[in-house]
């Protein structure tokens, strides 16, 4: 055989030799994936998602102080101003029906929310107690001789109507100017059932520069008195009523009692201060 077809047989045998070596070995390995999982992706909260409901609060309102005893410590006053100006919940010493003369009632001295006179009667769609109505006839009928108007706009208020009216009072120029200009519940003397809000029936007094200048008002101011009323508000003596000037405010105290008041020159909550 010639030498050049002894190498291409052996060519041939080298080659059939790695093709089947390949085939016992199989494929070559591959390295797998891990797999544990890689760390996963936060996201911000979007902005506008919205949040989860949660329960509206439960709005509890405040409790009704808790008056104290008669006699019990008053906190100081405002300078200037009598002892009773201060602001507190003290149950007034005469407070039984028929001490409505001496009842006192301002800034600290109150009565509680029970005080529910047993006569008031209905007069002209108002309420007031009865002994008041012989002296509120009277006086009207004397104004309607005198050619003048007179109306009753406010009487009896509960404790709390008297509530709604501070509040009321108060959304409209704040806390303290409510204090100046209406009595905080229990401490009204219209809850008395023996005070009354004169006007002319025209429109409400208190719209008036000063209602005590008016023809009806001028009048009331003059003749009150012999009616048994007090105008316990006076021009320049908040510092011993504890309120602002209300021309248009009388309570009726008997027409003894009220002689006695106008002939001492003292407001009534002075006189009754003063009195034994």
């Amino acid at each position: 055989m010639p030498l050049e077809h002894r190498r291409i047989r052996r060519l041939a045998l080298v080659l059939a030799l790695l093709v089947a070596a390949s085939c016992v070995a199989g494929p070559p390995a591959v390295t797998p994936l891990p797999t544990t999982p890689g760390p996963t992706a936060t996201f911000p909260p979007s902005e506008t998602a919205s949040p989860s409901p949660t329960a509206a609060p439960t709005l509890v309102p405040p409790a009704p102080p808790t008056p104290s005893a008669p006699g019990s410590a008053v906190p100081s006053a405002p300078t200037g101003r009598a002892p009773y100006c201060a602001v507190a919940d003290v149950l007034t010493p005469h407070r039984s029906y028929d001490e409505y003369a001496r009842t006192a009632l301002d800034r600290t001295y109150m009565v509680d929310a029970g005080y529910v006179p047993p006569d008031l009667t209905a007069v002209d769609g108002i309420r007031i107690r009865s002994i008041v109505t012989p002296d509120l006839a009277a006086i009207r009928e004397a104004a309607a001789k005198a050619g003048v108007r007179l109306a009753v706009v406010s009487a009896y208020r509960s404790y709390a109507d008297q509530r709604a009216t501070f509040d009321h009072w108060v959304s409209v120029g704040g806390y303290e100017q409510a204090l100046r200009t209406s009595a905080r519940p229990g401490h009204s003397e219209h809850q008395l059932g023996t005070t009354l809000d004169f006007g002319d029936g025209r429109v409400v007094p208190w719209q008036y520069v000063d209602w005590a200048t008016t023809p009806t008002g001028a009048w009331v101011a003059a003749h009150a008195t012999e009616f048994g009323f007090v105008m316990t508000m006076p021009k320049g003596k908040s510092d011993v009523v504890c309120y602002d000037y209300e021309p248009w405010h009388y309570r009726w105290v008997g027409r003894e009692t009220a002689a006695r008041v106008a002939a001492s020159g003292l407001t009534l909550r002075e006189y009754q201060d003063r009195a034994p």
